[in-house]
């Protein structure tokens, strides 16, 4: 992993999705359509663009190997993506 590439990305991922997030949900902080259409594009672009690096990051020098807890904190956060997502489709068909 390549730390200098991945902790730009994941901010630019963030602050994207809270750029996205603040111009939809709380359009009281901004009165402006044209101020919240350009809020849109940009906060579109920046979480574009981390979510371009994010593989970059992690992939430099080969994939991650965790060992011991690590592995099991990934098997585990994997495990429970997978059957949120599974009870998320049958609960909304």
């Amino acid at each position: 992993m390549d730390w200098e590439i991945l902790f730009p990305a994941l901010a630019f991922t963030i602050a994207g999705a809270f750029g996205i997030w603040a111009s939809y949900d709380t359009n009281f902080l901004f009165p402006a359509d044209t101020f919240i259409q350009g809020l849109h594009a940009t906060s579109m672009f920046v979480l574009a663009l981390g979510l371009m690096l994010i593989p970059g990051g992690l992939f430099k020098g080969g994939t991650p190997r965790p060992r011991g807890a690590g592995l099991a904190v990934v098997v585990t956060l994997v495990t429970m993506t997978t059957a949120l997502g599974i009870l998320f489709i049958i609960l909304n068909l």
